[in-house]
C-alpha cells in the first residue's frame, strides 16, 4: 500500500500580499496555524513553508527589527535578534552561488600561409649595411671612388662620395684598426659566372676606431 501524495498548495496565488519570492518578508511566528485554520493539509504546509523560509533571499530578509507580517500582509511582530543570529547561521550553511564564469574564447586556427593584399601592404625602403675593416682599392668614375666589398653571399659595389672617401683614408691614416659602418639602399642585383653582384645606392658611411683587448 503506498501513501497517496498530499496536495500541493500555491501559496503566492492565494496570499500574494504575503508570500514573494523575489521580496520576501518576515513571516509571523504561527503563521502555519493561521494556514491550518484556513484548511490547509498540514503535511503540504511543512513542506511548502519549510522550502520558502530556507530560500536564501527570506533568511538575508530576516534582520534584527524587521517587521512580520501575516497572511494579509499586515504587521504582526518583529524579528528578534535571535531569530537573526538563526537566520545568519541557516544562511552560512547554504552552498555559495557560483558566478558563471564567462567561457574562454576559442581559439581560431590559423593557416599555415595566406596571400597578402594590398590592404597588407605599406611603402617602406630596403637598405643595406655593411661592415668592413680594410681600405679597398678604389676605381676613380666621375660621380667619386668606385669600390667593391666581398661578401660571404654577394658582392657589393658602391660609389662614394669624396668626402665619405676621405673618412676611409683618414682612419687607415690615424689608427692601426678600425672598423666602417656602410648604409644605403638596395639597387639593382645582378647574377654572373661570379656570383651575385648587388649594387648599393646612396651609401653613408661611419669608422670607429678598433681598439685591442687589454689582456
Amino acid at each position: 500500500m503506498t501513501d497517496t501524495p498530499a496536495p500541493q498548495i500555491d501559496l503566492i496565488a492565494l496570499y500574494p500580499d504575503c508570500f514573494d519570492l523575489n521580496k520576501p518578508r518576515p513571516l509571523k511566528i504561527g503563521i502555519r496555524q493561521d494556514l491550518l485554520a484556513a484548511g490547509h493539509d498540514l503535511k503540504t504546509l511543512r513542506c511548502v513553508i519549510g522550502a520558502y523560509c530556507r530560500r536564501r533571499a527570506y533568511l538575508k530578509a530576516m534582520v534584527a527589527g524587521a517587521i512580520r507580517i501575516d497572511l494579509q500582509g499586515q504587521p504582526a511582530g518583529e524579528v528578534t535578534e535571535s531569530d537573526a543570529a538563526d537566520a545568519l547561521d541557516k544562511l552560512a550553511l547554504l552552498k555559495p552561488v557560483k558566478s558563471a564564469k564567462p567561457k574562454p574564447e576559442p581559439t581560431p586556427v590559423l593557416p599555415t600561409d595566406a596571400p597578402l593584399t594590398a590592404e597588407n601592404i605599406v611603402s617602406g625602403r630596403l637598405e643595406l649595411t655593411l661592415k668592413f675593416n680594410e681600405l679597398p682599392k678604389p676605381v676613380v668614375v666621375k660621380a667619386g671612388m668606385k669600390i667593391g666589398i666581398q661578401t660571404e653571399t654577394a658582392l657589393v659595389v658602391t660609389t662614394l662620395k669624396p668626402k665619405a672617401w676621405k673618412k676611409l683614408e683618414k682612419a687607415q691614416a690615424d689608427w692601426p684598426q678600425w672598423v666602417a659602418s656602410m648604409t644605403g639602399k638596395l639597387g639593382a642585383q645582378v647574377n654572373n659566372n661570379d656570383g651575385t653582384i648587388v649594387m648599393l645606392e646612396d651609401a653613408a658611411v661611419q669608422v670607429f676606431e678598433k681598439k685591442a683587448k687589454e689582456k
